[in-house]
């Protein structure tokens, strides 16, 4: 039992299912129906059974930070820093994550946002890790700028010069999803035109290939919309054809 305490706490931090899965009554008779010695975990023993693991776990993966010089991508640590966010916070935080890591003498290179509270972050941080060790190519290299946010920004003022028309397929998107008759209507315009595929996609506003595939998916649906617009009396966003 107590081996299968440590695989369910395993299976529950995999998946990220709620400690509260084990206390669940078809779960305990399906593993008392394989193990008749099987006893009922409570969630307050699953979530020390999780912290357990988690803390052996953190071990093993100290141990291995100490003897290579390469490794794959890992997520060490998520910090809840309370605002105002400064640099100086920041720097704070990421400095005491590599101390409580034991890699504080391994860093040789940080890649962050262009935000002027990183750029703060970054510089001090830069000005600490050098107290302790030599930095590479004397810390030229310390402070690299996310390039996936150097290429948002870019495609953003791109964006910013068809916001009108963005703005129309995104109100689009919205109007027809947010009703399952205006979806299902939009579907059947669809299939009379023989449009492959039935739905809009929605974007997330502050990530450009979201938004990129909300504009590929509509384009696809150009002749739809003039003929939703004639069905749906209250459908006031409709592209233009030069839009």
């Amino acid at each position: 039992m107590e081996a299968m305490r440590e695989a369910a706490a395993h299976w529950v931090l995999m998946h990220e299912h709620p400690f509260t899965v084990l206390e669940e009554e078809g779960f305990n008779i399906m593993m008392r129906r394989g193990m008749p010695e099987w006893q009922k975990i409570s969630r307050g023993i699953a979530k020390n059974d999780c912290v357990t693991v988690y803390e052996v776990e953190k071990k093993k993966l100290k141990n291995k930070l100490k003897h290579v010089q390469k490794l794959k991508k890992r997520v060490l640590n998520f910090v809840h820093i309370p605002p105002p966010r400064r640099g100086v916070e920041i720097a704070a935080a990421i400095f005491k994550c590599a101390k409580e890591w034991e890699i504080d003498h391994k860093i040789h290179t940080i890649s962050v946002d262009n935000a002027s509270n990183n750029d703060v972050a970054i510089r001090l941080l830069k000005d600490d890790f050098s107290r302790s060790k030599k930095l590479l190519c004397g810390g030229k290299l310390f402070h690299v700028r996310c390039c996936a946010h150097i290429l948002n920004l870019v495609v953003q003022d791109g964006l910013s010069k068809i916001v009108d028309i963005t703005n129309n397929i995104r109100e689009s998107v919205e109007f027809v999803n947010r009703s399952k008759g205006r979806a299902l209507l939009f579907a059947e315009i669809a299939q009379q035109l023989r449009i492959p595929g039935k739905k809009l996609l929605y974007d997330c506003r502050t990530r450009w290939n979201a938004t990129f595939e909300m504009l590929n998916c509509a384009i696809k649906f150009k002749d739809v919309f003039p003929r939703f617009q004639d069905r749906e009396p209250h459908y006031d966003f409709c592209p233009s054809p030069d839009d």
